[in-house]
């Protein structure tokens, strides 16, 4: 086998080590630029890891928070309502104290608010806001989220999180407790989302109040 001319010479030596120095070292900066970043993406994965956590956790205590401040306003309706005089029905019979809101979920969205069915009541009342779930949605473990916003500005009104599923009068329903004040005169569309780490829409429900 015939030799390469010149690779006898000292600095065509020198050179084929400086470029095997260089060769190693540039796979060495690759080698630790590629742990650094591995080691940040582990980081990041960790820290959104911990925001997810302490997003349940701040959405629980809300949702905890919630349902004591509407349980304290249903039962101080029901102390209300206790010490002054039962209403009565048409046969002089006692009507019932807790006046419940039925909505049944849309088809279309219209392009005009809709007619005024529910009269305003009163700031203080206590109200059971039924939602009727669409079909196959009765045997569903989700949690649900319900947002009240203006029908026509979009505006958030109310909220609240983290309720179940139930089965009401042969109607799969969620169920919720709002105060009067919550529906002042004007139309509201009323949003049901199933709770996840993407919130996706279940249904939604239109009332407009006299």
């Amino acid at each position: 086998m015939r030799a390469v001319s010149g690779l006898e010479r000292p600095i065509v030596q020198w050179l084929f080590v400086a470029l095997a120095v260089v060769l190693i070292a540039v796979a060495a900066a690759e080698a630790i630029g590629l742990r650094r970043a591995r080691a940040e993406i582990e980081s990041l994965r960790a820290t959104r890891l911990d925001a997810r956590v302490q997003q349940e956790e701040l959405q629980n205590r809300l949702a905890h928070e919630q349902a004591t401040r509407e349980a304290l306003t249903l039962e101080l309706a029901r102390v209300r309502g206790s010490t002054g005089s039962a209403p009565v029905d048409g046969r002089g019979g006692p009507t019932a104290t807790q006046p419940t809101l039925t909505l049944t979920p849309l088809t279309t969205r219209g392009a005009k608010p809709p007619e005024p069915t529910v009269t305003q009541p009163p700031t203080a009342q206590s109200i059971q806001l039924r939602l009727v779930l669409p079909r196959g949605r009765a045997s569903s473990p989700a949690r649900y989220n319900i947002s009240v916003r203006t029908w026509s500005g979009g505006e958030t009104v109310w909220q609240r999180s983290g309720l179940a599923g139930a089965i009401i009068e042969g109607q799969a329903m969620v169920t919720t407790f709002v105060t009067g004040d919550v529906f002042s005169a004007g139309a509201y569309e009323v949003l049901l989302t199933s709770i996840a780490e993407k919130p996706v829409e279940v249904a939604s429900y239109e009332v407009a109040v006299r």
